[in-house]
């Protein structure tokens, strides 16, 4: 059982690092690839919470989904991304779900919004690729091994 729970324990950061570095990597290729112009056709809202599991305080967001279109070498593109706000500890309301989703929408209506294309598979674009978020996923990441492997060599000495 001992030998089990080590292995799932490894596996969570591993896990972590394994994403991180799948999501640099993507967002490394879509740096190269062609920006097109794209427009914002439309958005959808929802609210979802996390829960720490020490305390039990739920943290509410709401998430906006906004649908885009565009084209590259005469071939239409479509896709869509999410963004997500903090919103407190109490569940947001309709209204306040729609006045997020309305503010988001006309954020991000202007002129100049870019997509990036692979120009490979057109149906695969990236909005606004960033490397900061994948690399604070493969450092937690790191950071969680070094501690698993840390308290494991600790563990193993207090028993000898």
């Amino acid at each position: 059982m001992l030998l089990i729970s080590k292995f799932l324990l490894l596996m969570f950061p591993l896990l972590f690092i394994g994403f991180g570095v799948q999501m640099f990597y993507k967002n490394w290729q879509a740096l190269d690839w062609p920006e097109v112009p794209i427009v914002i056709g439309g958005s959808d809202a929802g609210s979802s919470y996390d829960e720490d599991s020490e305390t039990g305080e739920k943290t509410w967001s709401i998430d906006v989904r906004l649908h885009f279109d565009g084209s590259y070498e005469g071939k239409p593109i479509s896709g869509s991304f999410v963004r997500s706000s903090r919103f407190g500890s109490a569940e947001p309301t309709p209204d306040e779900i729609e006045k997020q989703r309305q503010a988001t929408l006309v954020s991000y209506q202007r002129d100049g919004l870019t997509a990036r294309v692979n120009p490979l598979d057109t149906s695969e674009t990236l909005v606004e690729p960033s490397l900061v978020g994948a690399t604070f996923m493969v450092l937690i990441g790191i950071g969680l091994l070094i501690l698993f492997i840390r308290k494991h060599h600790k563990i193993s000495e207090d028993d000898i």
